[in-house]
């Protein structure tokens, strides 16, 4: 049997095999002690275990005398707005994001509205092992209470922020229609209500917040990569829409296709923002380490600097608000824009592309063309981090003419490549991105660092 992993991602584990309703209560008790025993708020996707998890992390937060404002299914970014508006002292996120069908996990928010930074998930994790969970007795227990305004409150902060007026007369007078894929996740009824709220005509595709049945699956692979957008690009085409977009399970990441049905990459996302809100607000952007390298030539365009940070929105927010920035993501299709919410918001993404449409009379293929051209490979190893770090100086050897970055795992910045090598947050294995100006070169690279972390420098499992 595994155990769950958990860092500043959150909890994640297999149900059944490293994740079980008795782990979430546990976890749910220690968070509702964490934040002081009192009302915090819980959404979930929709994955088969959602009910079973839910109905775990309730009990838990009940058992220690907290009041639960249950969300029920909707966007992480939502659970997280929730939490800002100050009305709660902290939330939970039931989901395993991009992860398969088989994981789950809790994503926990603190009472600012931002996910635990490192020195609170090290607190957390003190009292998770401490078996610290200050329990309730009988009297002092409290009720559930439902929010069904969630979504609504969401929309709205984002139609009424000054970056989205006067969007909507612009896309109503034009007549956009959009096609939607959320696939059947917890952005499917708030990304429809999104883009009718901007004035667009949303055509679903799997927009379903039925929640899946035993043995289900998504209907498609659960991020929004190019290569899983095939029949939201079929619908584009065959119904002549103007733009397609796209979601993860629990509505954090956003990626789009054209009017051709051509799809972008989820790189392209925080590219597309930039161009959609820096003409507006001057300000630095914050990337992490993994994001493409076309976010810095659209900023060197715009006049504004580029800081990066470790992998995980945590990192990222915790940057910007240090640097005051007006903006930042990360390239798995993240957009976070501060002032409406300190995480990566799929329905703020949606927002910048659809606004971006909305601004003059060219076609989406057209906005898309003016973004820097660049290739990426992604790939993984099963190396645990210990094994990681005894193989990192073999992989500075490796890369030698390159500056080395040592904030998360290593990553080395080239004349016209990057490669970044990192244990993952969320899954025991090492993750090897590479980007350069061709694919081949790109692939190159890659199985440079690979080559380099092999046990004896043989060729390692490939994931």
């Amino acid at each position: 049997m595994q155990s769950p992993i958990f860092g500043i991602s959150g909890l994640r584990g297999i149900i059944g095999d490293s994740l079980f309703p008795e782990t979430v209560t546990r976890y749910a008790a220690a968070f509702g002690t964490f934040v002081g025993h009192g009302t915090v708020a819980v959404g979930r996707d929709c994955r088969a275990s959602g009910e079973m998890m839910h109905a775990a992390a309730t009990a838990g937060l009940l058992s220690v005398g907290c009041e639960v404002m249950d969300l029920d299914i909707c966007p992480t970014p939502t659970v997280v707005y929730v939490t800002r508006r100050g009305t709660v002292a902290g939330a939970m996120m039931l989901t395993a994001s991009h992860n398969p069908e088989q994981w789950n996990g809790m994503k926990f928010v603190s009472r600012e509205g931002q996910f635990l930074s490192p020195d609170e998930v090290a607190a957390f994790r003190k009292l998770v092992k401490g078996k610290g969970a200050k329990y309730a007795d009988w009297d002092a227990l409290r009720p559930v209470k439902k929010n069904p305004n969630a979504i609504y409150a969401h929309i709205n902060s984002i139609l009424s922020n000054e970056l989205f007026r006067g969007v909507r007369p612009a896309i109503i007078e034009r007549k956009l229609k959009v096609g939607v894929d959320a696939v059947n996740g917890a952005a499917s009824v708030a990304a429809c209500q999104l883009v009718e709220a901007l004035g667009a005509e949303p055509v679903r595709l799997y927009c379903s917040i039925e929640p899946m049945k035993q043995g289900a699956m998504f209907p498609r692979k659960p991020e929004p990569e190019a290569q899983n957008l095939g029949e939201l690009g079929n619908l584009v085409r065959e119904r002549k829409l103007d733009l397609g977009i796209a979601f993860d399970p629990d509505g954090d990441r956003f990626s789009c296709v054209d009017e051709t049905g051509v799809p972008l990459g989820e790189e392209a996302t925080i590219c597309l923002a930039c161009k959609y809100v820096l003409p507006k607000r001057k300000g630095p952007v914050v990337v992490n380490l993994s994001t493409t390298r076309a976010v810095d030539d659209v900023c060197a365009e715009l006049g504004v600097a580029v800081e990066r940070t470790p992998v995980g929105e945590a990192n990222v927010a915790d940057r910007m608000e240090k640097a005051q920035a007006v903006l930042g993501g990360e390239g798995n299709g993240g957009v976070i824009l501060p002032e409406l919410n300190f995480t990566r918001d799929g329905l703020v993404a949606a927002a910048t592309v659809i606004g971006l449409l909305s601004q003059g009379r060219e076609p989406f293929s057209s906005i898309g063309a003016t973004l820097p051209r660049y290739q990426m490979v992604k790939t993984s190893m099963s190396l645990t981090r210990e094994q990681f770090a005894e193989r990192s100086e073999r992989l500075v050897k490796a890369f030698e003419d390159a500056t080395a970055d040592r904030q998360d795992g290593l990553k080395f910045d080239g004349k016209d490549y990057w490669v970044h090598v990192r244990p993952s947050n969320t899954e025991p294995i090492v993750r090897i991105i590479a980007e350069a100006k061709t694919d081949v070169q790109a692939k190159e690279v890659a199985d440079k660092a690979r080559q380099a972390l092999a046990a004896n420098g043989k060729e390692a499992d490939k994931r």
